[in-house]
């Protein structure tokens, strides 16, 4: 009978800390309310934006019937963004966080989420165009999930060690946009039709990977050189352009042009 009683205590007391978490998920409450206005506000428009992208790159890729990876990768990306945006505009993916001095700031973790799971797509994207190898890709990934983790794990911490954690993660994006550079520089010397539309997606890409760390020096948890709203617009638009504006040129001006000229020299082959 004790034993048996003994074994249902511990029943209880392993299934608590695992109901507690659950409940912790599911029971969370919206902080919208909490939000000022311009910051939610932007969201929306971050996850309109990202939304009728994701319709866009699906239609492009339905549309095809074969050759569609880069469809494929641009959707996924930016369908991950809009239920990111979404899931921040609506309250969650949001903490607060009680700072050194005393003072509550808002840490939107979904934005970490977003970054984590669209940009390595994003990279990828880039390194498929500009036949980068294999090595090249992997590399490079793997920086830029490092450079999210090492923001999102500062973004959790007090200073000075937040200041750490960012330094890490600026030096990964340097070697990063170094690394992407790189395998411009190569798709140039290899002579390739799409160089310049290559080296626009290059300068895309490395520039609004450097408007985050920006933001976050220049931002609440930093210097505080300006608020929460100017820091959630700045971080929409750089996402919009690195994302949508990124997949559209990708699409219509590099590809969409590289599909012209074999056509145009399929057509002056058979005359």
């Amino acid at each position: 009978c004790h034993s048996r009683e003994k074994r249902k205590i511990g029943d209880r007391m392993a299934v608590d800390p695992m109901s507690q978490m659950l409940s912790g998920i599911t029971n969370s409450v919206s902080q919208q309310a909490d939000y000022p206005p311009a910051t939610k506000h932007f969201l929306l428009i971050g996850f309109l934006g990202m939304f009728i992208g994701s319709i866009v790159f699906s239609f492009l890729s339905l549309k095809k019937k074969e050759n569609k990876m880069q469809e494929t990768i641009m959707f996924l990306a930016v369908a991950i963004s809009a239920g990111c945006y979404y899931c921040m505009w609506s309250g969650f993916g949001v903490n607060k966080k009680l700072d050194s001095v005393g003072n509550t700031r808002m840490v939107f973790f979904g934005h970490f989420v977003d970054r984590l799971f669209s940009m390595p797509l994003v990279i990828y994207s880039l390194c498929l165009v500009a036949n980068a190898e294999m090595g090249e890709t992997i590399l490079l990934l793997g920086l830029d999930m490092l450079m999210v983790l090492c923001s999102a794990i500062g973004a959790t911490q007090l200073h000075p060690w937040k200041w750490i954690w960012w330094t890490f993660g600026c030096v990964l994006l340097v070697v990063l946009a170094v690394q992407l550079w790189m395998v411009y520089v190569k798709a140039k010397e290899a002579n390739s039709p799409s160089s310049t539309g290559i080296l626009i997606l290059t300068l895309l890409t490395i520039c609004t990977a450097f408007v985050y760390p920006a933001v976050w020096v220049l931002g609440e948890e930093g210097l505080e050189a300006f608020d929460i709203n100017v820091e959630t617009g700045v971080t929409v638009m750089a996402d919009l352009v690195g994302k949508v504006v990124f997949g559209l040129y990708l699409l219509f001006a590099v590809l969409g042009a590289e599909e012209e000229d074999a056509e145009g020299a399929e057509k002056t082959s058979l005359v």
